[in-house]
């Protein structure tokens, strides 16, 4: 359940627009991370798919890479809200 009231999501979502046309470097930026994130989860689903079909090794690797393309998204995505490079 969201604390984040109607208005500050539109707030938020103006903010988005507004910085991403001022910034279109870090928006760019943004788009990035999010598909390194993407790539990331996929292949942590892929070694999830198998161990479960029996396969000896574990996932270590792949959840770390997922922890760290998450945090360089929330970090790509703050420097576009506060237009920060």
């Amino acid at each position: 359940m969201s604390t984040i009231s109607e208005e500050q999501k539109i707030d938020t979502v103006h903010r988005l627009g507004v910085m991403s046309e001022r910034h279109p470097e870090l928006k760019r930026r943004v788009a990035d991370a999010r598909f390194e994130l993407d790539a990331v989860i996929l292949a942590m689903n892929a070694a999830d798919e198998r161990i479960q079909a029996g396969e000896e090794i574990h996932s270590l690797q792949e959840q770390a890479a997922v922890e760290q393309a998450k945090n360089a998204h929330a970090q790509a995505l703050a420097d576009l809200l506060r237009g920060e490079r």
